[in-house]
Order: C-alpha cells, then structure tokens, then sequence
C-alpha cells in the first residue's frame, strides 16, 4: 500500500510540472486558436537561462529562475512580434508551421551554444524526509508547492481581474469581445508573457527533477499535449486535471 501511495506521490509531484506546460499551451489555444509546438522549447530556453545564472553567476535557484523567466519572455515575446502577431488574419495553419519553425531555430540554437551534453543545476544532494511512510526530497516539495502556488496564482488571475475576464472573454467568442471593445492583441501579449513565464518555471522544475538537455521540452511537449486535450482544449483546469492525471 505504501508503494502504490509513493508512486501516486511521485506521480502528482511529475503531473504539476506538466500542469505548467499544459496550462501555457492551453491559454495559447484558447486565445490565440492554434497549437503553439514552440512551447516545449520555449520550456528548454527557460530551463537554459536559469542554468547560465546557476552555474556561471553562482546564484541560487529562485535568483536563477528569475533569470529564466526573464529570458524565456524575452526571446518568445520577440518570437510573436515578429513571427506570429503578422499571422493573426491567416489561416491558423500557418501559425502552426510558423511555430515549428520556431521550435527548430531555439532547439538548434541551444544545441550550438550548450551541446549535446547532458547538464544539472548546482544543489545540494538531499536525502529523503519520510512522513508517514512516504519519502520525499525538499527539492520535491519545492517542486510541488511551486507549481500549486502558480497555478492558483493563475486561477486568480483569470478569475478576478479585469484582464483574466477578458482573456476569458476572448477565449469564448473572439469576435463578440472585439466588438465589445477588448483589444485582441493586448491580450494576447498579456497570454504570451503569462504562457512564456509558466513555460520558464517548468523548465526549471523539469531540471531540477531530472536533467537538463536540449531536448527536454520537446519530450514532455506530447504528454502536455494529451494532457490539454484530455482537459478540453482551451480550458486552464482541464489542463490541471489532465496533466495530474497523465502524471
């Protein structure tokens, strides 16, 4: 029994870094009406940028993760500038291309700049904390109250404030809340620095759970995917529920 209540565990703390990632996908959905594939990738830079403070500055994680949000939004906001605000008229399918493109240009960019190579933030081994039979690491617990304490921040966000109602608003009918006079594309610039921040936190979280590779937001972007999709595309705690689920 124990065993099973370790791997349910170890489960939700692995379905919360997903949750992030699906969350960010699921907003870009539910504004901006097409599947963004950049986003993994966009989670790799953030983990990247995080990893130049920790290991080059010698900061600790929360100054590090700061950093990689910091970049993350940086270089993908300057991605939807130019690259996808252009393609808001056209067909969403080309909005689609245009994000694996972009995928393929940050993925090769870190593979010249970092290499193949494997890499880990700089921490402290930590032993496991047992409490009622269970074991977990503090760097676990920081993981998992991390992404719970964003995810309500999100909730708030789009619960009980003005722009959270309209990306709402937006998300339900574009064309009623254009008329009613919500600019689309202030919206959309709020979803993308809210989707590039989630994307940089789970970088982060992803690794200091695992590694750190070129390759690691593009191998959790199909789980965070189905986990979207499992939620009901475009709908934030769907993706929550999906992306514990998967986990």
């Amino acid at each position: 029994m124990i065993d099973l209540l370790q791997h349910v565990l170890n489960g939700i703390t692995s379905g919360c870094i997903l949750a992030l990632v699906a969350l960010g996908l699921t907003l870009a959905f539910g504004i901006s009406r097409f599947a963004n594939v950049a986003h993994g990738d966009y989670v790799t830079l953030g983990a990247f940028f995080a990893l130049i403070a920790n290991r080059a500055l010698g900061w600790n994680l929360f100054l590090s993760g700061l950093v990689g949000i910091l970049g993350c939004i940086i270089f993908g906001y300057g991605f939807y500038h130019f690259v996808f605000k252009p393609l808001d008229r056209r067909p969403k399918i080309a909005s689609v291309i245009a994000s694996i493109g972009v995928a393929l240009v940050v993925r090769h960019a870190v593979l010249f700049i970092w290499g193949t190579e494997q890499h880990a933030y700089q921490v402290v081994i930590q032993r496991g904390i047992r409490f009622l039979g269970l074991r977990m690491t503090k760097n676990e617990m920081m993981i998992l109250l991390t992404s719970l304490v964003l995810m309500f921040i999100l909730h708030l966000i789009l619960q009980k404030t003005r722009i959270g109602k309209e990306m709402r608003a937006v998300s339900d009918d574009p064309d009623l809340a254009r008329v009613t006079g919500i600019g689309s594309f202030r919206v959309a610039g709020v979803m993308w620095v809210l989707t590039l921040s989630l994307a940089a936190v789970a970088g982060l979280l992803l690794g200091l759970k695992t590694i750190i590779t070129p390759y690691m937001g593009w191998d959790v972007l199909l789980s965070a995917f189905a986990a979207a999709i499992l939620g009901g595309i475009g709908n934030p705690y769907g993706a929550m529920a999906g992306a514990v689920l998967i986990g």
